[in-house]
């Protein structure tokens, strides 16, 4: 089975749900997998019930247990610090210890659109290899893979990214391909997977409204919530050669629908199955 169709938290943040109404929002669409968003530290509307976003400073047995009530299981998480700043060590290390009492095995991340003054790309890069060095024995510990997003101003630059998770010789870093966020980077995203395909773990499947690529393509460097769900937008025709890729492939690479709330999430799902089912690809 090439996909794994997988549902993240993070698609009802402009809902503001709670983490427990994602989980029992995928159990009613009759999903299995869950990718969740983890922070560091207390938040008041995740202790309000308001926030999709769980701490990994609280015990990880209720998320544990929330998982075993609406039979769900853990595919990623997403433990997003910029990787140029020291303080992701520190955020990277202790979720792959939380998530490792979860059975989590894949963990995402990803850099920023700025970066601080002072430095060459060079040593950005030399900077982004030590903050890996400082992870990937956490990694090891742990049996975890880390999947590194196109979402800041390296990442969406394919010789940048294919820098980066091979600068470390190591198979614990690989890609998390995100359609929707090399697209409004600039990028081909069918020549940029190419380039990366082979260390392509994890996906984020995106489509972009019209408008937005109109106005916003090559402007910026990521989407945080889209405004068209899978299927509906521009970036349609590159979406479903992506996946034809990584279908070849035969590796189980979780996929990830993306779009801004329930509605566009719902229709991005059944899209996505649909198109996968057209083309005779097990998900």
């Amino acid at each position: 089975m090439p996909f794994k169709m997988t549902i993240s938290t993070d698609n009802w943040r402009p809902e503001w749900w709670g983490v427990e109404k994602c989980f029992k929002r995928v159990k009613e669409m009759g999903e299995k997998y869950v990718e969740l968003t983890t922070a560091t530290g207390y938040n008041l509307l995740e202790g309000l019930g308001f926030s999709p976003y769980v701490t990994v400073d609280d015990d990880p047995y209720i998320i544990r247990d929330l998982l075993k009530k609406y039979d769900l299981e853990i595919a990623s998480i997403d433990c997003d610090y910029p990787i140029w700043s020291h303080h992701c060590i520190d955020v990277m290390n202790k979720t792959i210890v939380w998530g490792d009492m979860l059975g989590c095995r894949l963990y995402i991340t990803t850099d920023s659109d700025k970066y601080p003054e002072g430095r060459s790309d060079e040593e950005w890069l030399r900077t982004i290899k030590y903050h890996f060095e400082c992870v990937l024995p956490t990694a090891e510990r742990h049996n975890a893979t880390i999947a590194l997003e196109p979402h800041g101003q390296f990442t969406t630059r394919p010789d940048y990214l294919q820098r980066i998770v091979t600068q470390n010789n190591t198979k614990r870093i690989g890609v998390n391909f995100d359609t929707g966020n090399s697209f409004i980077a600039g990028q081909d995203p069918v020549s940029f997977l190419k380039k990366v395909k082979e260390h392509v773990v994890h996906m984020h499947i995106k489509d972009v409204s019209e408008s937005h690529a109109k106005t916003m393509r090559g402007e910026e460097t990521g989407i945080a919530s889209s405004d068209a769900s899978v299927g509906a937008g521009v970036n349609v025709e590159n979406i479903k050669q992506c996946l034809d890729i990584m279908a070849e492939s035969g590796r189980n690479i979780p996929i990830s629908p993306e779009a801004g709330g329930d509605m566009l999430l719902a229709k991005s799902v059944k899209w996505v199955r649909e198109y996968l089912k057209s083309k005779g690809h097990k998900v």
